[in-house]
């Protein structure tokens, strides 16, 4: 008696075949929604940018930013606040320094017709020269008081949103939009520029009742 390799017929239910059937074009379907998901979608209105293309919104800045110690009254409202990219681009010099900051002057000049790009620049002029500013001229602290102003206050400097104080800094009123601000050690010095003060934006607390 001899095996046989022949599988016995089973009769499969047209309800089960139209399950299967339901099934497979359920999982086509999917797959396809899927497939064109993956394609790239353009949004309306919406456009990408070449990072190169990105303009720098001052031409010049200066290299050495001042020696900082942490602020230990953060938003104080009597400080004199300044952003690091405005640090000495108005500075007071002594006369023999005269001829040097004009040729600087002429190469920044250069500079600029050769970056500016609308209302931009490409690249930036980084200031190295003087980076002892007037402390080899031994100018006293003292002057500051020969010059009528308001009283004294605590330099602040902003960088990447984080305040620090200035060492050795100070800052006086010479006018309701110009104030006179810089560095001094050892009742010399160091610094000594010009800025418009900042109008600071009004921060409002919110309390959960």
């Amino acid at each position: 008696m001899g095996l046989s390799t022949r599988c016995p017929r089973v009769r499969v239910p047209k309800f089960v075949i139209w399950v299967l059937v339901g099934c497979a074009v359920a999982i086509l379907s999917a797959m396809a929604w899927t497939s064109r998901g993956k394609k790239p979608v353009q949004m309306q209105g919406v456009t990408g940018i070449d990072p190169n293309s990105i303009l720098f919104t001052l031409p010049t800045i200066c290299d050495q930013a001042p020696e900082t110690v942490p602020n230990p009254i953060p938003d104080n409202p009597e400080a004199f606040r300044i952003n690091e990219d405005d640090w000495r681009q108005v500075e007071f010099i002594v006369d023999r320094d005269l001829p040097q900051v004009e040729r600087e002057m002429a190469a920044i000049e250069d500079f600029k017709h050769a970056n500016r790009v609308g209302l931009g620049w490409k690249n930036v002029y980084v200031r190295k020269e003087r980076p002892d500013g007037l402390f080899p001229s031994h100018l006293p602290y003292s002057l500051i008081e020969s010059i009528p102003h308001g009283p004294v206050q605590e330099l602040v400097i902003e960088s990447a949103g984080q305040e620090a104080i200035v060492k050795g800094g100070f800052a006086v009123r010479l006018s309701p939009t110009v104030s006179m601000y810089g560095r001094q050690s050892g009742g010399v010095i160091i610094d000594l520029g010009s800025a418009r003060p900042q109008i600071r934006k009004n921060r409002f607390h919110v309390r959960t009742f």
